[in-house]
C-alpha cells in the first residue's frame, strides 16, 4: 500500500481533485491498484459509465459510538442518474414514520380506492398471508424483489407533497419523487388514491383523495442518448427527456441509509420517527433473500437470493455465506444500476457502507431493453465489492463493532418459527414475567417490591386491560419504571383447544384482529411497539407460532418446571388448586435440583389473581426475590434475557 494512501486515511478530506466531481485520492488508488483491465477501464471514463462511488469506512469508540469517514469516487450531486426504484427506499421509511403518527399498527390491512383517471383500487394481496394489503406487505416485497405495486400503493398512502415536505424538512432539498411506477402523465401523478385502514369490517382511519399542486424545479434540462423508444414502440430519433423524472443524489441515497441504519448519528430533526421495532422490521427484510420469505413466495429460479444485492453477489448469482448480511436497496432502469448498502460480517465483526452507479447503454438508445447489465454493470458491482470488502476485512479497527442489533434482526430467518420458553442456560439471569387481564390488585404491591429490590420484570397485559381506565395509572407507572409492557392478546381469547391442541378455535383473521386489537390500545398510550408476544392462557400450537412469526413477532411462554404460574388458583377449583408456600417451595426445589439452575428462566406470575383466592402468591415475591438475589441471579426483561437467543 502507498504511503500516499496512508496519508490520505488519515486525512481524508485533503484529498479531493475537482471541485465539482469529488474523487478522493485514496479510495481511486485503491480501486486502480486492484483493479482488472475490465474495471480499470470503466473507472478511466467516469463521463461514458456515469461511475459514482461512496465508500463509507466505520470506527467505534469504546462505548460503541460510530465515527465515520466517507470516501468518493467521482460522486456530483449535479450529474444526473436514474435513481430507478431505490426511490422506494425512502418511501418505505415515511410510510412507516407515518403510520406512526396515525397510531396505527403496520400490519393492519389497508384498502385502496380510486379516484382519479387510471387509478386502480387494490382490496386483497394474495402475497399476503392472510390475503390483504398493508403497509408492512408492501414494505417486504419492496426490499426483498424490488416489486413496483408496492411502490405505488406506499406512493399513494403518503401523496406527493408529503414525501417531499418530510424529506426536504429532513435535509434532503434536491430530491425528486413525482412518479409511480406506471404509466401516468404528470397531471395525474399529483393525484394520489384515497386510502382506508380497516379492521374486522371498522375503518381505523380513512384518508381522502389528494392532489399536490406545489410546484417543481425543472428548469434543468437533462437528456440521455442520442435515441429512445416510445411509448407508443416508436422509434425517437432524439435524447430522452429525464427533466421531469424522479431524482436523488447519490449522496442523499447514501446519507438516507445511513439515517436509518445509524439513526444516532444524525441530528434529531434528520431522522425518520421510528421505534425499535420498526428499525428491526426494516432491518430484517432489507437484508432477506428471496428464498427465505413464505409470504410472498417466490420462484427463486428467477428471483435468486443475491436478485437484490449487486455489490459483490448479484453477478454469477453468488450465493451470500451465511455469516454477511447486506442491508441495501437497489436500482436499475434505462441503463443504470445504482446500489445503497450496508454490510454486516458477523463472523469477522466487520461493517462498511457502500453505494454506488453505473450507466451501461453502449449503443445510447434507450428504453429498448438493450442494455450491459450482465457483461459490464454486475461485474462493475461485484469487483469493486469485493475489493472494498478485502479492504475492510484487512484493515478493521481495533475496537470491533456489537453487531447483535442486526444480528437479532435476521435472526430465523429461512428457518421455521419456534416458541421461545427459556434464554441463555449458561448465564444466571432471569426474567420475572407478570401477565394481566381482568385484575390487578397485585400491581401496586408488585410496583413497590420491584422497585424496592432494584428489579426490572416484563408485564404481558390485555387489551382489555390497557384499555381499562382503572389501571391506566399502574401501567404508566410501569412503564415509567423502565419495565418491559408487551401483549397478551385484545380479549383473551382461547386460541386452540385445551385437549387437542393441533384444533384451532380461532380463525387467521380473527386471530390477527384480536393481536391488533392489543397493539393498537398500547399505542393509544404512547407506549413502544413490542417485539414479544405470549399467548393467552399461555396455550398455543404452531399455527399461532407461525402467525405471530408472519407478522414480525416472536411468541414467547413461560419456562416449565415450577408451579409459579398457579397462582392464579382458588380453593374451589378442588385439587388444581395450590397454596402459595407451596408455589414458592417448588421454586426453590427447582432451582435447588437442577444443573442449570434457574439460568434463563421465564418465571411466571399473574398481576392480579380471582378475589376468590385469598392467600396471594404476590405477597411473597419479596422473600422469593432476595433467595435469589443472595444466589446472584440477575433478574432482567425478556429482550435481555433473550437477545443471544
Amino acid at each position: 500500500m502507498s504511503r500516499w494512501f496512508l496519508l490520505c486515511l488519515l486525512l481524508p478530506y485533503s484529498c479531493a481533485v475537482t471541485a465539482q466531481a469529488r474523487t478522493d485520492a485514496p479510495l481511486r488508488d485503491l480501486l486502480f491498484q486492484r483493479a482488472s483491465p475490465q474495471l480499470r477501464h470503466i473507472l478511466s471514463n467516469p463521463d461514458s459509465f456515469h461511475v459514482q462511488l461512496i465508500f463509507t469506512t466505520i470506527s467505534r469508540d469504546s462505548k460503541g459510538n460510530p465515527t465515520f469517514r466517507d470516501w468518493h469516487f467521482n460522486t456530483d450531486r449535479n450529474q444526473y442518474f436514474n435513481p430507478a426504484s431505490t426511490v422506494k427506499m425512502p418511501l418505505a421509511f415515511l410510510a412507516l414514520e407515518k403510520m406512526r403518527q396515525l397510531k396505527l399498527w403496520k400490519w393492519t390491512p389497508m384498502l385502496t380506492d380510486s379516484a382519479w383517471s387510471r387509478q386502480s383500487a387494490v382490496y386483497t394481496d394474495t402475497s399476503a398471508a392472510n390475503g390483504l394489503p398493508s403497509v408492512a406487505q408492501y414494505i417486504k416485497k419492496i426490499f426483498l424483489v424490488s416489486d413496483n405495486d408496492a411502490y405505488n400503493r406506499l406512493y399513494e398512502f403518503l401523496g406527493q407533497g408529503y414525501i417531499h415536505d418530510n424529506l426536504r424538512s429532513k435535509g434532503f432539498k434536491d430530491v425528486r419523487i413525482v412518479r409511480r411506477f406506471v404509466s401516468m402523465s404528470e397531471e395525474e401523478n399529483r393525484h394520489t388514491n384515497p386510502v382506508r385502514f380497516v379492521q374486522n369490517g371498522k375503518t381505523l382511519y380513512s384518508q381522502p383523495a389528494v392532489y399536490n399542486s406545489a410546484a417543481f424545479d425543472y428548469s434543468k434540462t437533462v437528456l440521455v442518448g442520442h435515441s429512445h423508444w416510445d411509448r407508443n414502440d416508436s422509434l425517437i430519433r432524439t435524447p430522452m427527456d429525464f427533466t421531469r423524472h424522479n431524482y436523488f443524489p447519490l449522496e442523499d441515497l447514501h446519507r438516507l441509509l445511513r439515517s436509518v441504519i445509524f439513526p444516532e448519528s444524525v441530528a434529531v430533526k434528520e431522522r425518520f420517527a421510528l421505534q425499535e421495532e420498526d428499525y428491526r422490521f426494516l432491518y430484517r427484510w432489507m437484508a432477506a433473500l428471496p428464498s427465505e420469505s413464505d409470504h410472498p413466495r417466490y420462484d427463486t429460479s428467477e428471483f435468486f437470493d443475491s436478485y437484490t444485492k449487486f455489490f459483490r453477489y448479484k453477478d454469477g448469482r453468488r450465493k451470500l455465506p451465511s455469516h454477511i448480511r447486506v442491508f441495501n436497496k437497489t436500482g436499475w432502469s434505462y441503463g443504470y444500476l445504482t446500489d445503497v448498502a450496508y454490510f454486516a460480517d458477523f463472523r469477522n465483526n466487520l461493517e462498511f457502507m457502500v453505494s454506488g452507479n453505473i450507466y451501461v447503454n453502449r449503443d445510447g438508445v434507450l428504453n429498448d431493453g438493450k442494455y450491459e447489465y450482465e457483461e459490464t454493470g454486475y461485474p462493475f458491482f461485484r469487483e469493486v465489492g469485493d475489493i472494498l470488502y478485502d479492504y475492510a476485512l484487512a484493515n478493521a479497527p481495533a475496537i470491533r463493532p456489537d453487531l447483535s442489533r442486526f444480528r437479532e434482526a435476521v435472526r430465523g430467518l429461512g428457518e421455521k418459527p419456534a416458541a421461545i420458553t427459556r434464554g441463555d442456560t449458561t448465564r444466571k439471569q432471569l426474567a420475572l414475567v407478570f401477565t394481566g387481564h381482568e385484575y390487578a390488585d397485585g400491581g401496586k404491591h408488585i410496583l413497590e417490591t420491584l422497585k424496592r429490590l432494584g428489579v426490572k420484570a416484563s408485564f404481558f397485559l390485555t387489551g382489555d386491560f390497557y384499555e381499562n381506565p382503572s389501571f391506566a395509572s399502574l401501567i404508566r407507572s410501569l412503564y415509567a419504571d423502565g419495565h418491559y409492557l408487551g401483549p397478551h392478546s385484545g380479549k383473551h381469547l382461547l386460541y386452540c383447544d385445551w385437549k387437542k391442541r393441533d384444533s384451532l378455535l380461532v380463525t387467521r383473521s380473527e386471530f390477527e384482529a384480536d393481536l391488533d386489537m392489543n397493539l393498537l390500545a398500547m399505542t393509544r398510550l404512547g407506549l413502544p411497539e413490542p417485539h414479544y408476544f405470549l399467548p393467552p392462557y399461555e396455550w398455543y400450537n404452531d399455527s399461532i407460532v407461525k402467525w405471530t412469526n408472519d407478522l414480525g413477532m416472536q411468541l414467547i411462554n413461560f419456562t416449565p418446571g415450577t408451579r409459579s404460574h398457579a397462582d392464579y388458583t382458588y380453593p374451589e377449583m378442588g385439587k388444581s388448586y395450590l397454596p402459595s408456600d407451596k408455589i414458592h417451595e417448588s421454586v426453590i426445589q427447582y432451582e435447588n435440583l437442577r444443573p442449570a439452575g434457574l439460568n434463563g428462566f421465564m418465571l411466571l406470575v399473574h398481576i392480579g389473581t380471582d378475589p376468590r383466592r385469598k392467600d396471594k402468591f404476590y405477597f411473597q415475591l419479596h422473600k422469593l426475590i432476595r433467595y435469589l438475589q443472595l444466589k446472584d441471579y440477575e433478574f432482567v426483561i425478556v429482550p435481555r434475557l433473550l437477545a443471544t437467543q
